[in-house]
């Protein structure tokens, strides 16, 4: 009798491990599909971020939603803020908010402080890109760009599902990772400052750092800038302009390469529009075209260039 009951209760406890295995493969698959459902490292880390949450089973509810984009509308990128309305099963839009911690001023103060000692970050932030050594400088200081869920997710949903996330938040959030694919300094913006006002503060507050060690910093951004920026120049004398034959012989091919135009305007966001317009709404509405338009055309005309 008590081998029967052995051998019943070891048949279920090895049916159970097995059971929790196959849960494990299955919570694994699904955090996989999520977050890869991003483009880009800042995307994926994004979406990484706030599985740290738990629940990949509600977050996959989203996916369907996410990738419907008429099911999102009124999407708000602020300060410390996202609000979306997402179209549910109901007629009208259920309203998503989600915010996030911003870093204090004192922290901002340091990171920029920070942030100066390398031209190179002012490079990449003008361009819009995070490179890994500016994401290291906000984690040195104890300030993640990507979201903080350790004390749970701050969002909340005008639908009947209380739980978060319901499907309707994370949709919005599995929508956001594809916007910090293209755009990625929005991340900074949740954070407190958008792109314009750290450029601003970076440029007017540039600061010098200490003494010691001052000779190998410079150095050190010297032979990075060298890599970056350095390329050899054909050396052709001036007489021998004289002789067109002899100069086609001489002169090197110079490769260029044209990038697709995207869908953010970095140049216009970078120049910002001109100070004193009557109407700065319609001339940015009306520059974004004639620019959009110009880019497209380039663009065209060098693939033609290139067949």
């Amino acid at each position: 009798m008590n081998e029967r009951r052995n051998f019943r209760r070891s048949d279920k406890e090895k049916h159970y491990a097995m059971d929790k295995e196959k849960k494990h493969q299955e919570v694994m698959q699904i955090k996989r599909d999520l977050v890869n459902y991003a483009k880009t490292s800042w995307g994926k880390q994004w979406i990484h971020s706030i599985l740290k949450i738990g629940r990949p089973y509600r977050m996959r509810r989203g996916i369907q939603y996410a990738e419907d984009e008429e099911r999102l509308s009124n999407l708000r990128i602020n300060k410390g803020e996202i609000f979306a309305m997402v179209q549910g099963t109901a007629p009208t839009p259920y309203r998503v908010r989600i915010k996030f911690k911003q870093i204090p001023e004192g922290g901002w103060k340091s990171i920029i402080k920070e942030l100066s000692h390398s031209i190179l970050n002012l490079i990449n932030l003008l361009e819009g890109k995070l490179s890994e050594n500016i994401i290291d400088i906000f984690e040195k200081y104890n300030y993640s760009l990507y979201p903080d869920v350790s004390e749970g997710l701050n969002a909340s949903c005008s639908c009947p599902d209380k739980a978060i996330p319901c499907k309707h938040i994370a949709a919005t959030i599995l929508y956001i990772s594809r916007v910090v694919d293209y755009k990625p300094l929005i991340l900074l913006k949740l954070r407190g400052k958008t792109k314009k006002e750290l450029l601003s503060e970076l440029k007017l507050g540039k600061e010098v750092g200490p003494i010691e060690n001052k000779e190998s910093e410079i150095t050190k951004e010297k032979r990075e800038n060298d890599k970056v920026f350095s390329f050899d120049i054909p050396m052709i004398n001036i007489n021998e302009f004289r002789d067109k034959a002899q100069l086609k012989d001489k002169l090197e091919d110079i490769d260029f390469q044209f990038r697709k135009p995207g869908k953010i305007i970095e140049t216009l966001e970078n120049l910002g529009l001109p100070p004193n317009l009557e109407h700065p709404k319609a001339f940015a509405i009306v520059i974004e075209k004639i620019y959009e338009t110009l880019t497209k055309k380039a663009y065209e005309l060098s693939m033609k260039s290139n067949r």
